[in-house]
């Protein structure tokens, strides 16, 4: 009864919020966000940071998670006629919001050095220990601030690959997103390619872009409609080249997820 009557009231808050456009400040977002991550006891924070295990993505799911990136980052390969590379050494891959290290043990093995970048230092420690599990130590840990980001890609070397995955939803708002990729425009090579997967937003009310509430709307926080991020990533400098879609994510229960490839 008393989960019933927490939904209840959520649904009951979202609603009003929605009906009468109630937004919150930039600043006030970015704040709660840094707060958020900063707190790795706060409920969801493991499962948002898809650590391996309890209270993260179960060991199994986690570890295919990461595979299904990395195949379609080999599909790309191919569409780009990028095929004879498949199988080489990459010189360095950043991954922007590296979380636990699902994504991490598949593409560190194809690269000399594997940058994980994460607004959370005990999330980068656990990324770390994931590779290490899996006899990788060819890591670079990257601590993001949550109020200026450009300050940790200023440290980054060019890279080869970027890739952020189940992270443009967690941003504050739709505008700090367009700094994310800015960011991976900023530290590519020349030439370089980006995987930039977002929540998309439909025609229903309830798939915009929350605006309020960081803690209790983190997963929903930012969202974009398909065709305005493509027309976002070309302002930014980016030829975006495809869109692979995922309207559900059986492996952790959610939905409508476009992955952007992205060329400097």
């Amino acid at each position: 009864m008393h989960s019933n009557l927490k939904r209840r009231i959520k649904t009951i808050v979202l609603g009003t919020a929605r009906l009468t456009g109630y937004q919150q400040s930039e600043s006030k977002l970015i704040a709660d966000s840094d707060a958020f991550w900063k707190d790795n006891n706060a409920s969801q924070f493991k499962a948002y940071s898809h650590w391996r295990g309890e209270a993260g993505i179960a060991a199994d799911a986690w570890s295919e998670l990461g595979r299904q990136h990395l195949n379609l980052f080999h599909d790309y390969q191919h569409l780009l006629n990028l095929h004879q590379a498949t199988n080489q050494t990459i010189e360095r891959i950043v991954e922007w919001g590296c979380g636990g290290g699902s994504n991490a043990i598949h593409f560190a093995r194809i690269a000399k050095e594997f940058i994980g970048a994460d607004v959370s230092a005990p999330t980068l420690d656990e990324c770390e220990r994931a590779l290490r599990d899996a006899g990788l130590h060819n890591m670079t840990k990257v601590l993001i601030d949550v109020a200026s980001p450009e300050q940790a890609a200023a440290s980054i070397a060019p890279c080869d690959l970027f890739l952020c995955t189940y992270v443009m939803e967690l941003v504050p708002t739709p505008e700090y997103g367009k700094r994310v990729v800015a960011i991976a425009h900023q530290i590519l090579k020349p030439g370089g390619l980006a995987i930039i997967q977002i929540k998309y937003a439909t025609t229903q009310a309830t798939t915009k872009p929350r605006r309020w509430g960081y803690r209790h709307n983190a997963a929903n926080m930012t969202t974009y409609p398909i065709d305005q991020f493509w027309i976002l990533t070309q302002a930014v400098g980016f030829q975006p080249i495809a869109i692979t879609l995922k309207p559900k994510q059986e492996l952790i229960g959610d939905e409508r997820y476009a992955y952007f490839i992205l060329k400097k």
